[in-house]
């Protein structure tokens, strides 16, 4: 499962202990307000679903706005006892329109959290969004306004849209009060700012009015830039909290700052790569192993402390089994490699291996053992977060436009499966070469041509010359691109072309070719692709490696390979204790799986005037195309 379909849950369940919270605090608290009805159960009475069931019987006699209040809770209730649908029928029979401003919030919040329980989050948040809660938000009850607001930052969060998100969770800061309360709002604060670009960070931090603020991205800023070594983040983390000392942060840390200590007494002080230096992936190897070194000695010089580095070549003809003992008996601590694929299905086929092992590729399987740990560059993790994100964002019928090769296929089959799973459909699926009659494949797959034989039909039916303009397929709201960029290039402007400009395309991280031309890629403007956070990272590690290596575009995600390694192995036990922390590195936002693989979450990045440029809001979908004009009436071919 990914790192993002595992906490989709955690925010839903998050929204119900909000609503399950307002519900019984209504139950238990006196009413501050005439017009809001509370019903009759002692202050330490657990409602259960035989309660909430009788609460909606009983809310049938009773008169407005009492009545409607009373199924709010028992909806409440039951949303949390996890009966959906009771719940949902619930709030179905409210009219919004008839409530007051407060029961109006919550019914914002309860009914924002069924749909968005059900994956309808953009109704979710039109609903919690609302305009008329704009103006009433100062005579919202804290119990009210808090489980409403924590709604709307996370479904911000989830939609991508990081600014409003981050605004909301502003908003939040001045009215939770709690420990807890305060505790969850930082952990959101840092979860949202941790997925901003280091650049990103480093202006705001500059340019920020708001004194919070910048000493919040000071601290997210801290949490991107020095993770090359925990020592020196220790000592950056100690620096920030002796310049703010009564910062929210400071008194409630996220939860990820809570662990750094415990790492830094954790870590190994001899470490084994494991890599191929000659033969076929040598190429590779070498890249990984420069990366790797260019964190290693980012960190020596910004004084951490680092471990002893043992180099061994996988690529001659020694069997591995005999170059991995010959590293543990060395005294390696900790493994890191190998980088084929066989070799890693070899440590898969091992029944215990004598040190924890990071490889840097993935087998046909998991493990559930914390000894393998298997980290890489697939392309099936682009392609499940491509799924996610165009669900959240409405859509559910696909068009996969993908490579005619293994790499292209195996992100077509990733992204079918979880587009799938999650209820979305795939109307086609196409794969093109590089000498691939882009113009025909796009018509053919859009269904122009069967546009234009309705047209001939009809007009020969009519005797009469008509005004023409074909209509493509509607059967889509999606495009799936697994493209390299010169095919891309060509695709864009066909889609444009076949009247498929209002489709939005999702590509993967392989559209960009790394180097910014602007002549050459405004063919692709408009294109979101999930983008390698190295591509907008400013870090020492990546400037380091530039300067000293000038690695080609191609070679570049290696060299981020390699450093990711270096900040990702010290981090592993943090990540098994705790799910949902993610390492932010250089290929992405690093979780793991239950069964040890390494899920990457990367960034949302457009092309804009040929440039890639972050997402950080949500954009506003392109118009509809109208149905033509016929004789006066419209019509559609």
């Amino acid at each position: 499962m990914s790192a993002s379909s595992r906490r989709t849950p955690t925010v839903i369940t998050r929204m119900a202990v909000a609503a399950l919270a307002v519900a019984l605090s209504a139950c238990q608290t006196p009413a501050s307000r005439p017009s809001v009805y509370q019903p009759t159960y002692p202050a330490n009475h657990t409602a259960s679903r035989s309660d909430a069931v009788r609460m909606l019987r009983a809310a049938e006699a009773l008169p407005a706005p009492a009545r409607d209040q009373q199924r709010l809770q028992a909806a409440a209730i039951l949303y949390e006892l996890g009966d959906k649908e009771t719940a949902k029928e619930a709030v179905d029979k409210i009219t919004p329109e008839q409530l007051d401003d407060i029961l109006f919030a919550s019914f914002a919040q309860v009914y924002g959290s069924l749909l968005a329980a059900d994956d309808d989050f953009f109704e979710a948040l039109d609903l919690a969004a609302s305009p008329r809660l704009q103006e009433v938000w100062p005579q919202l009850p804290r119990t009210t306004a808090l489980p409403l607001r924590n709604l709307r930052a996370d479904l911000w969060g989830l939609l991508g849209n990081l600014d409003s998100a981050i605004d909301e969770r502003r908003e939040i800061s001045y009215i939770a009060q709690s420990e807890q309360a305060i505790t969850e709002n930082n952990n959101g604060f840092w979860h949202l700012l941790t997925q901003l670009p280091s650049s990103e960070l480093k202006m705001r931090a500059t340019l920020s009015t708001d004194t919070q603020m910048r000493a919040w991205y000071q601290l997210a800023l801290l949490g991107r830039d020095t993770q090359s070594d925990i020592s020196s983040q220790l000592i950056a983390l100690s620096r920030w909290r002796e310049r703010w000392p009564a910062h929210s942060a400071n008194s409630h840390p996220p939860q990820a700052l809570l662990l750094l200590e415990k790492l830094a007494t954790q870590r190994a002080s001899n470490i084994a790569l494991l890599l191929p230096l000659s033969g076929p992936l040598g190429n590779a190897g070498r890249a990984i192993r420069d990366g790797f070194m260019a964190a290693h000695y980012t960190a020596l010089n910004a004084g951490g402390a680092t471990p002893k580095l043992l180099v061994y070549d996988t690529g001659a003809e020694h069997p591995f089994d005999e170059i991995y003992q010959k590293a543990v008996d060395a005294g390696a601590q900790v493994i890191i490699g190998p980088l084929d694929k066989s070799k890693v299905a070899n440590l898969l086929a091992t029944e215990k291996l004598p040190v924890p092992t990071l490889a840097l590729n993935y087998g046909d399987q998991g493990r559930l053992t914390n000894d393998l740990v298997q980290f890489g560059l697939a392309i099936e993790d682009e392609a499940r977060q491509i799924a996610q994100h165009a669900y959240r964002q409405g859509k559910r019928q696909a068009m996969v436009l993908t490579a005619d090769n293994n790499w292209g296929q195996r992100g077509a089959e990733a992204f079918q499966a979880e587009w799938q799973r999650l209820g979305g459909s795939v109307s086609i699926r196409r794969t093109f070469k590089d000498n691939s009659k882009f113009s025909t494949l796009v018509s053919d797959a859009l269904l122009i041509p069967a546009s234009h034989t309705r047209k001939k039909e009809l007009q020969s039916r009519l005797a009469a010359k008509l005004e023409f303009t074909p209509r493509r397929r509607d059967d889509v709201d999606m495009v799936f691109l697994a493209a390299q960029p010169q095919q891309a290039r060509q695709l864009n402007p066909m889609l444009t072309y076949y009247y498929a400009n209002d489709l939005p395309i999702y590509a993967t991280s392989h559209v960009f070719g790394g180097n910014i031309n602007r002549n050459r890629d405004r063919d692709m403007n408009g294109i979101h692709f999930t983008a390698l956070p190295w591509l907008f990272e400013s870090h020492q590690t990546k400037q380091d490696i530039e300067e000293q290596a000038s690695p080609a575009p191609a070679f570049a995600r290696l060299y981020a390979l390699g450093a990711d390694a270096f900040r990702l192995y010290p981090r592993l036990p943090m990540l098994r204790q705790f799910p949902e922390q993610k390492v932010h590195g250089l290929t992405g936002a690093l979780s793991l799986s239950a069964d040890g693989r390494i899920i990457r979450e990367q960034m949302w990045a457009r092309i804009d005037k040929g440039v890639p440029v972050p997402v950080t809001t949500i954009e506003p979908l392109l118009p509809q195309q109208e149905p033509i004009e016929l004789n006066g009436k419209r019509e559609a071919f």
